[in-house]
C-alpha cells in the first residue's frame, strides 16, 4: 500500500505542474495595435515634395510644414479635440527634408486619432490648402477632387447707346463705339480643338477696321487667363523682347514678339487695355508687353500680379495641385510684376474705365490727323 503522505506530496506537484502551463489572460495577452489614422500620407508627401523642389519663390520647408501642421491643430480643435501636439523641430531649408515629412505625418496622425471628426479627405484638403498659403502666389493653388476652379471678373459698364451682342465661347464681344474705336472684350484666352479665342478676336479686328475703326480698346477685366498671348502680342510689335522668364535657379531666357504675326500697318493704331484686380495670368503677359514696348496705355486699376506659369500635378484621388515654377519679369526694364501687379498709366475705378481709356484714344486720334 502506497504511503499516504507521499500520495499527498506527489498530487500537489502535479497541481503546480498544471497551474504552471494555464495561461495567465491580463499578464502574457499582447495588446491589439493601434490602427494608424488615414490623413492621406500619400496625397500630401507628393504635394510637398512638389512645392519644396519647384516653387520659385524658395518657400522654406519648415514652414509649409509648421502652417500646414497648425491648421489641422486649429480644425481639430474645433471639433472638440482637447489635448495637444508639440510642432516638432523642422529644418529652415528651400528643399524637401523626408525625416521632417515623416515627424510632421507622425504629429497630425496623433490628432487624427484623437478627433473622430476629423476626415481623411478634410485632412488632405486642410494641409494641401496650407501648402497654397505658404507660397502666396496665384499659380499656386490646389483644386480638390469632384471641384471645378471658380471664375472670376466684373461686368464692365459699357456705354448706354452700345447694343449688347451675343458672346461666343471666350466670351468675345466687340463693336464700334462713337469717335471709331474697337471695343473688345472676352473672358478667358481659350484655345482648343475646335476654338482658338486669338483668331477671333483677328477676325474681330478685320470686321472693325473694315467699318472705319481708327484705335483699339481691349477690356480685360475679369479675363482670367489661358493660352499664352504671345501671337496677339506681336501683332502691335515688331520683334522686341517682351518677357524674361525666372525661375528658383536664375533666368530662364526672354521671349521676344513674332515679327512674322506683326499686322500690317492698317492695323498699327492707338491701343488702350483696361485691367483691374479681377481675373489675371495671360490678360497681365499681354499688357505687360505692349506696356514695357509703350505700345499700349494701360487704363484702370492695378492687376493682380499673376505672371508665371505653374508646375502641375495631378493626384491619384482626382484632386490637383500646382506650384508656381516660373516667374515672368519685364524684359525691358526688369521690373518685377508677379504678386505685385501692373500698375494703371492712367488710373480709373471700374465705373469710369471705359469713358476714361476713350478719352484717351480719342485724343491719341486726334494726333494723327
Amino acid at each position: 500500500m502506497q504511503n499516504p503522505r507521499r500520495l499527498l506530496m506527489t498530487l500537489a506537484a502535479a497541481a503546480l505542474v498544471v497551474g504552471a502551463c494555464a495561461p495567465i489572460a491580463d499578464q502574457s495577452a499582447s495588446p491589439t495595435p493601434a490602427k494608424t489614422p488615414d490623413i492621406r500620407r500619400s496625397k500630401l508627401d507628393i504635394a510637398y515634395t512638389a512645392l519644396t523642389e519647384n516653387d520659385v519663390h524658395k518657400v522654406s520647408s519648415r514652414k509649409v510644414l509648421t502652417d500646414a501642421l497648425e491648421a489641422v491643430r486649429t480644425s481639430a480643435k474645433q471639433k472638440g479635440w482637447k489635448e495637444d501636439v508639440a510642432t516638432p523641430e523642422f529644418q529652415d531649408v528651400s528643399e524637401p527634408v523626408l525625416a521632417d515629412f515623416r515627424k510632421f505625418a507622425d504629429a497630425v496622425s496623433a490628432i487624427a486619432a484623437k478627433t473622430p471628426g476629423l476626415s481623411p479627405d478634410e485632412i488632405g484638403d486642410l494641409v494641401l490648402r496650407s501648402y497654397t498659403r505658404s507660397s502666396p502666389d496665384c499659380h499656386t493653388y490646389y483644386v480638390p477632387k469632384r471641384s471645378a476652379v471658380p471664375g472670376s471678373g466684373v461686368q464692365a459698364a459699357l456705354p448706354p447707346d452700345s447694343p449688347s451682342p451675343r458672346a461666343d465661347e471666350a466670351g468675345l464681344e466687340f463693336r464700334l463705339l462713337p469717335e471709331g474705336i474697337g471695343y473688345f472684350k472676352w473672358r478667358e484666352f481659350v484655345r482648343n480643338g475646335t476654338y482658338d479665342v486669338t483668331a477671333e478676336v483677328k477676325k474681330g479686328l478685320d470686321a472693325l477696321l473694315a467699318q472705319g475703326a481708327k484705335a483699339w480698346l481691349f477690356d480685360l477685366r475679369g479675363n482670367v487667363g489661358g493660352d499664352p498671348p504671345q501671337a496677339m502680342a506681336s501683332w502691335f510689335l515688331n520683334g522686341e523682347p517682351t518677357l524674361r522668364f525666372e525661375t528658383r535657379t536664375g533666368s530662364a531666357g526672354t521671349q521676344s514678339g513674332i515679327k512674322d504675326l506683326r499686322l500690317p500697318e492698317a492695323y498699327q493704331l492707338p491701343l488702350a487695355i483696361i485691367l483691374n484686380r479681377s481675373g489675371g495670368s495671360s490678360p497681365e503677359h499681354l499688357a505687360l508687353a505692349l506696356k514695357e514696348n509703350k505700345r499700349a496705355i494701360i487704363v484702370g486699376q492695378r492687376s493682380v500680379g499673376c505672371l508665371g506659369s505653374v508646375s502641375p500635378l495631378n493626384l491619384s484621388d482626382g484632386s490637383f495641385f500646382a506650384v508656381v515654377g516660373t516667374e515672368m519679369v519685364g524684359a525691358i526694364t526688369g521690373s518685377r510684376y508677379n504678386n505685385v501687379g501692373i500698375p494703371p498709366d492712367v488710373p480709373a475705378d471700374d465705373a469710369n474705365a471705359i469713358p476714361t481709356a476713350v478719352k484717351i484714344l480719342q485724343a491719341e486720334i486726334a494726333k494723327r490727323k
